[in-house]
């Protein structure tokens, strides 16, 4: 809507893309999306326990299929816990993954 007498001004599509979008990819705007995505689909985490797995990390995406528990998909890692002697057991604390669009 445009309102008579107000100045206004055009802007190229560089600046007004850098600005809409957040500017750099490490930006505060890019964070809040993350943790609104992360944090919005709260019913959908899940625990897991198992013998320690090494490789994995926080931030891996991992794919579950449990036809006990009826779970399936793609999940995320948000915690690891890892015992400290050899016959403990690891715990995985992970969120949906849901596309983006």
């Amino acid at each position: 809507m445009n309102l008579r007498g107000q100045k206004w001004v055009q802007v190229s599509g560089e600046i007004y893309n850098t600005l809409y979008l957040g500017g750099l990819q490490n930006s505060c705007y890019q964070r809040i999306c993350e943790m609104l995505y992360q944090y919005t689909n709260m019913n959908e985490s899940i625990t897991i326990t198992s013998i320690p797995i090494y490789y994995l990390d926080v931030n891996s995406r991992i794919t579950i299929t449990d036809e006990g528990s009826g779970i399936y998909g793609d999940y995320m890692i948000s915690t690891i816990s890892l015992p400290l002697d050899t016959a403990g057991q690891m715990s995985l604390g992970c969120y949906r993954c849901l596309q983006k669009i």
